[in-house]
């Protein structure tokens, strides 16, 4: 990879981990006061549906942000690009597609096949 891509990918993943702390920090609150007394069923149904949609969010946007910071120290130590299970170059498209990609298409659908899915809350 040239000094010009990896440049441009730094820039890119720089600009989306700005995005996403910027949006970590806004709108933090999910719910009332701690006063709030809410007596409708459905109004703290709905509080309490946002609050772990809100949880999630949070969750995914930690998970994107570490993955964002190892990305960025893959190109630090010049592995930017490359699959981290078989060493081969990951291609260009996929990069543009997904910056913070630690492994090739075919790894990645290996990997995907072998990862049990986690059973649904609710």
């Amino acid at each position: 990879m040239t000094e010009r891509q990896l440049t441009i990918h730094r820039k890119i993943l720089l600009d989306k981990r700005a995005e996403l702390t910027g949006t970590r920090s806004a709108g933090e609150s999910t719910g009332g006061d701690a006063g709030d007394h809410l007596s409708d069923y459905l109004d703290r149904s709905a509080q309490t549906q946002e609050i772990e949609v809100q949880t999630r969010l949070r969750q995914n946007h930690a998970r994107l942000l570490w993955a964002i910071d190892a990305a960025l120290r893959r190109i630090d130590r010049n592995t930017f690009g490359v699959c981290e299970e078989c060493d081969q170059p990951i291609p260009a498209a996929r990069l543009n597609a997904v910056p913070w990609a630690r492994l090739c298409r075919d790894c990645k659908e290996q990997h995907d096949s072998f990862v049990v899915p986690r059973p649904l809350m609710g």
